[in-house]
């Protein structure tokens, strides 16, 4: 069980990652995403998660078939997910309406594969090293800092409800301590950024090299 918790922290901090980088790449500016204040995006821990439990039994199925459980796995969560955070925050995190072989805006058939690809990758491939990089842990450390994450997120998500219920002033406490997270966050998301923005001055100074403009000739 403790090992699936971790899965779940790693994958959430992943995500939100990636989240961060591309709207870097696609905006141009820094925004920190996720309805929580912390370094995490709820719906990559859930959506890694399972994709390790209901592909792990698959064993050594045909992979083309791991790949259609793969998309069939991130498309069932993005709807569930999409319709739930709509009811709660009454806007859209993402809208796929202007996509062909849409479902309400909520799922569209070009993402969905996308997201397979991305599901299959990280069965195949990430999930792999991820596992043996906490099995080299000792079961102390990983409890230890599932408990300091889980608190974490268990603060961050009450603190959320009671900014939406309009109750901030009357637990200040709390209020505080999301405040807190978001700073630590925001300085994080930062840095991510800034290492986006300098991964992309390099790909542009390499284009515009010499070596560069000669490989797009032979090309």
């Amino acid at each position: 069980m403790q090992y699936y918790i971790s899965y779940f922290f790693i994958y959430a901090v992943i995500g939100w990652i990636l989240e961060v980088s591309f709207h870097v790449i696609s905006q141009g500016k820094f925004i920190n995403r996720g309805f929580l204040n912390g370094p995490y995006c709820p719906i990559y821990g859930f959506g890694a998660l399972a994709v390790v439990i209901i592909l792990g039994d698959l064993g050594n199925s045909n992979k083309l078939y791991i790949l259609f459980m793969s998309a069939i796995v991130a498309s069932v969560l993005e709807l569930i997910t999409g319709i739930i955070l709509e009811k709660i925050f009454h806007k859209r995190r993402w809208d796929y309406r202007s996509y062909k072989f849409n479902i309400g805006g909520y799922i569209c058939a070009e993402f969905s594969l996308v997201w397979g690809a991305v599901c299959y990758i990280l069965y195949e491939a990430i999930h792999p090293m991820i596992r043996k990089a906490i099995n080299l842990l000792p079961i102390k450390a990983i409890i230890t800092i599932n408990i300091i994450m889980g608190l974490i997120f268990v603060v961050d998500l009450i603190a959320t409800i009671i900014t939406l219920m309009g109750l901030s002033e009357k637990f200040k406490l709390i209020e505080d301590q999301s405040k807190d997270i978001r700073k630590v966050s925001d300085g994080i998301g930062q840095k991510v950024a800034d290492r986006t923005f300098e991964a992309l001055d390099r790909k542009k100074e390499l284009e515009n090299s010499k070596i560069g403009k000669e490989f797009d000739q032979r090309s």
